[in-house]
């Protein structure tokens, strides 16, 4: 448990930090300058900036609501202030590691697994339902931001190839997650080729047969865990309304830094740039000075000043980067802090009971 309350940073996410902000500077210092970056940022109205802080905060609180209402759905008592410990807790997990966004989520059920005592194979249910309404709510605003933008705006062909290309992407993900969520066949094959690559790969050494038997019963408790969700859909209108909200104070972060530049931006290209961005993401290509360039790039080619869109994309940055890498690691280290003292007394609990045992 002392990894827990003591995350330790590897080279390689020091490498890619490093990197990032290398390419990040260079791209602001040749492509569009530090000086007007800097003009930029001195108009910033604070108390609009503020404001997106805010939302972020009221963002991370509803996805958390809305992931302690599908673990409610799917039997699972946990109070609202534990699902808003282990997922900040998650959260920490999402911004220091790049992956397909899924480190957070999972850490966060098998933690609240541990706390908790309740079956991991629920959690990760809740956890990949959750996913799925992110997902399907990322593809929606791609397809709504691109609809939106050729209304009012000719398309060029660089661009339409580009969106379309992102959203056939994004809406395969969501499909193939829909698929292995509700067909217990086909995530059974997936784990029999990985337990046999595994077997080839340690030509014999490990003994799979106990991690074979432990994933089957973790993925039949996850099937069990979909099949009653899906068994009774009018459940899921409450932690699907409090995903959205959790959607529309993300998506509020982007227009209020805008405003705190006094530069009006229009919905459409809000949209396109905001499930762009979740599809980086989704794809775990989202990192730092990476995700900067796409976003502010993107920003720029629909029309908006490079200076504008560099400028807004840092602040917004601040706010769901930085601003949440400082407030998760805190609940990280509290979740670990309540991990271990919950581990002492149950080891405590157990003590006692052994000792009045032997004297009976």
């Amino acid at each position: 448990m002392s990894s827990i309350s003591r995350p330790r940073v590897s080279w390689r996410i020091l490498l890619f930090v490093g990197v990032g902000l290398a390419v990040l500077i260079l791209y602001l210092y040749y492509f569009i300058g530090t000086a007007k970056v800097g003009a930029a940022i001195e108009k910033t109205n604070p108390i609009i900036y503020a404001t997106a802080f805010l939302a972020f905060l009221a963002s991370a609180t509803f996805y958390s609501i809305a992931w302690q209402s599908f673990l409610h759905n799917l039997g699972v008592k946990v109070k609202i202030r534990e699902a808003l410990l282990f997922g900040w807790a998650g959260m920490f997990f999402d911004v220091v590691i790049p992956d397909p966004g899924w480190s957070g989520d999972i850490t966060k059920a098998y933690m609240l697994s541990k706390a908790s005592g309740q079956e991991t194979g629920r959690m990760i249910a809740s956890v990949v339902s959750q996913k799925t309404v992110v997902a399907a709510v990322t593809t929606i605003s791609l397809i709504l931001g691109l609809v939106l933008y050729g209304l009012h705006y000719p398309l060029g062909g660089d661009i339409f190839i580009f969106v379309v290309a992102v959203l056939l992407l994004t809406t395969f993900s969501f499909f193939i997650l829909v698929y292995l969520s509700i067909n217990q066949k086909a995530t059974t094959r997936i784990l029999n080729w990985i337990v046999r690559a595994a077997f080839f790969l340690g030509r014999g050494r490990w003994n799979l047969q106990s991690f074979r038997t432990q994933a089957e019963q973790l993925l039949n408790r996850f099937h069990e865990g979909i099949r009653t969700l899906t068994a009774h859909p009018r459940t899921l209108a409450r932690p699907i309304l409090f995903s959205l909200l959790a959607w529309g104070f993300d998506i509020s972060i982007i227009f209020l830094t805008f405003a705190s530049l006094g530069y009006a931006v229009p919905a459409d290209k809000v949209l396109i740039v905001y499930a762009l961005t979740g599809s980086l993401q989704a794809f775990g290509v989202s990192f730092l000075g990476f995700t900067e360039i796409i976003v502010s790039g993107s920003y720029a080619v629909l029309g908006i000043p490079p200076a504008v869109s560099i400028t807004a994309t840092l602040l917004v940055r601040v706010v769901t980067l930085w601003f949440k890498l400082i407030v998760s690691y805190f609940f990280f280290q509290f979740a670990g802090v309540k991990l271990l003292v919950g581990k002492s007394g149950e080891a405590e609990r157990t003590g006692l009971s052994n000792m009045e045992d032997g004297r009976e």
